[in-house]
């Protein structure tokens, strides 16, 4: 009877941090898009709301620490709880990526500058967004095939943001190269924080730890 308790809190909470996650895939795009679009209104919004939605990261970490105090779970209930815990504060750190990206895209247009904005942002946007869905889908259904896809798309990111800055001379980028690498360092690094949440999932499908281990090339990036 224990268990089964303990294993629906567990099922509820994923699907918080799941709804969660999504609320956080749409901030991603729609501080990308503020900032490429000019959209002010849009910019505030974002950063307006974000102590709101990151109210939900304190309230699954509140729930998380409950379990793990007062039905201490062990083993693969365990790294669930752990897995959940680890994805409601790097989805709460990405919130706050965002509306740093939306005050670039106020600061810009203060500061009456008309920066250029090469496609590749909103490639590493949609490829941020595609890292955080198949990880939140490898937490929910703990499929291992989920979690490769999410951290090879890490490279992804990589590549465009190199691309950005090598495809066009520096007079193209002269005037607009502060802004472009801002927003594309806060991608980059929501993307690392993405990797930091597949760390404890991958921890709960195979029971090693394997971002930073030799296993992690043997299981996740073959």
């Amino acid at each position: 009877m224990i268990g089964v308790i303990l294993e629906n809190k567990l099922s509820a909470l994923s699907q918080e941090v799941l709804g969660y996650s999504e609320q956080t895939a749409d901030r991603i795009n729609d501080s990308v898009n503020s900032f490429l679009d000019g959209d002010l209104g849009k910019a505030r919004n974002i950063i307006e709301l974000t102590a709101t939605v990151n109210e939900k990261s304190h309230k699954i970490e509140h729930e998380c620490l409950k379990i793990l105090g007062l039905h201490q779970p062990v083993a693969k209930d365990l790294r669930m709880g752990a897995a959940v815990l680890r994805t409601s504060i790097e989805l709460e750190r990405i919130n706050i990526l965002a509306a740093y990206i939306a005050r670039y895209a106020i600061d810009a247009n203060q500061n009456s500058r008309n920066p250029y904005k090469p496609p590749h942002l909103n490639f590493m946007s949609q490829s941020v967004q595609g890292m955080l869905k198949d990880a939140m889908g490898a937490l929910i259904s703990q499929d291992i095939q989920l979690l490769k896809r999410s951290t090879k798309n890490y490279v992804t990111i990589q590549d465009f943001y190199n691309q950005m800055f090598a495809q066009y001379d520096d007079d193209s980028l002269a005037s607009s190269s502060t802004y472009l690498m801002l927003v594309g360092r806060n991608l980059l690094s929501m993307g690392h924080h993405v990797m930091g949440m597949a760390d404890r999932i991958a921890y709960m499908i195979v029971g090693k730890r394997v971002m930073h281990h030799k296993v992690f090339y043997n299981v996740l990036m073959r």
